[in-house]
């Protein structure tokens, strides 16, 4: 009969990250912010090219409900989530997170609203033109908190939960 034998090989990142030495966590930062600020023109360029592939894809929609539009639109918005907070507009992730989820309550429900969509990408319109200068806290809670309401609208008829709350819209 044989043995089992156990063998646990070792790590080497394990090793390194119990190893001491390397840069303090505060350099390493700042080091990180300034890559950040570094590429921050090109993430301006990137979140305006993506207001406008939005807008395109947008503006060839109709009023009948279309699953493969919206989910162009879908495709388009969700891998732009993040530029906004590399280019100081984190109002613009929020813009199409929401975006986001308006277009999944909309395609599981079945339902088509043009100008529910619409507020949302022209408010990405609006977030990317003035990409880089942060709106008043007051107006970017104000545009934001309508948006939600209006992907909250939806996810309640399509019998999905708000986002956040485990309840439904």
């Amino acid at each position: 009969m044989s043995a089992v034998r156990y063998a646990y090989p070792k790590l080497r990142l394990a090793e390194q990250l119990k190893a001491p030495g390397g840069r303090p966590v505060v350099e390493a930062l700042q080091a990180a912010q300034k890559n950040l600020d570094e590429i921050r023109p090109q993430c301006l360029d990137e979140l305006r090219a993506l207001t406008a592939e939005a807008l395109a894809c947008f503006a060839g929609f109709t009023q009948a409900f279309s699953a493969q539009r919206l989910e162009a639109l879908y495709a388009i918005a969700a891998g732009g989530v993040g530029l906004g907070k590399l280019c100081g507009t984190p109002e613009a992730d929020t813009t199409l997170v929401s975006l986001c989820g308006l277009l999944d309550h909309l395609c599981a429900s079945g339902r088509w609203d043009r100008e529910a969509v619409a507020v949302h990408v022209q408010t990405l319109q609006l977030l990317a033109l003035g990409a880089g200068r942060r709106l008043d806290p007051a107006a970017a809670d104000q545009i934001l908190s309508g948006l939600k309401k209006v992907s909250a609208r939806y996810a309640h008829l399509a019998g999905l939960h708000a986002p956040g709350t485990g309840e439904p819209g």
